[in-house]
């Protein structure tokens, strides 16, 4: 089992106050509602960088990252405010270390194999994203303003969010069906071993 596999398993165990991940229904409105927000951010992080803020251009960033991480999640029926977990998540369904049982559902769909790898998230953006999120929070809880990464935080960030913009359009109905299928297994495992557990 992958490591972020049980990271995932371990954010179903717990509770929705804690900031557990909450399956839902997939919500396309709210998926384009994030993917505005990481626009935005885009926008922002580059006005920052114009200012000078250096520091306010690694968060702004790493936020762009996060949403338009949010919307992905969103438009395969997930919800996560936790943003190791949000990581994890696109790792474990998205990654080029996709579970052989999901690329053989995947199959089954009779999808081609560049559909499937249109759909992959290759492991340097997963890497952008875990980078900025250790990156964002050492200049937004730290005392320093300064950031001297920023052309590379900068285009990190407009790459993650173009490739995940491209994943989100190229998810369909039957794909989603799949991998909402997986979560659903996922749930179960989860809610079996946290049974063990008492």
């Amino acid at each position: 089992m992958m490591r972020t596999e049980i990271m995932v398993l371990k954010a179903m165990r717990r509770p929705k106050r804690e900031r557990g991940l909450v399956i839902s229904r997939p919500n396309a409105y709210l998926s384009e509602g994030h993917m505005k927000k990481a626009d935005h951010d885009l926008i922002v992080m580059t006005d920052m960088s114009r200012l000078g803020h250096e520091d306010w251009v690694m968060i702004t960033a790493y936020y762009a990252m996060y949403q338009v991480a949010t919307s992905l999640l969103s438009r395969i029926g997930l919800e996560s405010k936790d943003h190791a977990t949000t990581a994890a998540v696109l790792e474990c369904f998205f990654g080029e270390h996709i579970s052989s049982e999901m690329i053989e559902k995947f199959n089954e769909l009779k999808e081609r194999k560049d559909r499937i790898e249109s759909i992959t998230i290759g492991d340097k953006y997963i890497d952008y994203l875990w980078k900025a999120k250790q990156f964002r929070e050492t200049v937004q809880y730290g005392i320093s303003t300064s950031f001297k990464e920023t052309n590379l935080a900068m285009s990190n960030a407009r790459a993650f969010v173009s490739k995940l913009k491209i994943v989100n359009g190229e998810l369909d109905e039957k794909i989603v069906e799949v991998i909402q299928k997986r979560i659903a297994e996922l749930k179960e495992a989860a809610m079996k071993s946290f049974d063990k557990s008492i």
